[in-house]
């Protein structure tokens, strides 16, 4: 089998840096932001979280 968690961090991290930016652009707002945040780790299952 093989192992996709490496491939998932990087996914979630590229996801999150993402929703970053549109929040720090004005383009979605904090509520938006932690209900699509919510999504991404469903997803991909980070094992490292963003504090």
């Amino acid at each position: 089998m093989i192992n996709t968690s490496p491939v998932n961090e990087v996914r979630y991290l590229m996801a999150h840096n993402f929703l970053t930016y549109l929040l720090e652009q004005g383009k979605i707002s904090l509520k938006e932001f932690q209900i699509a945040d919510g999504f991404v780790v469903e997803k991909y299952k980070p094992r490292l979280r963003i504090i």
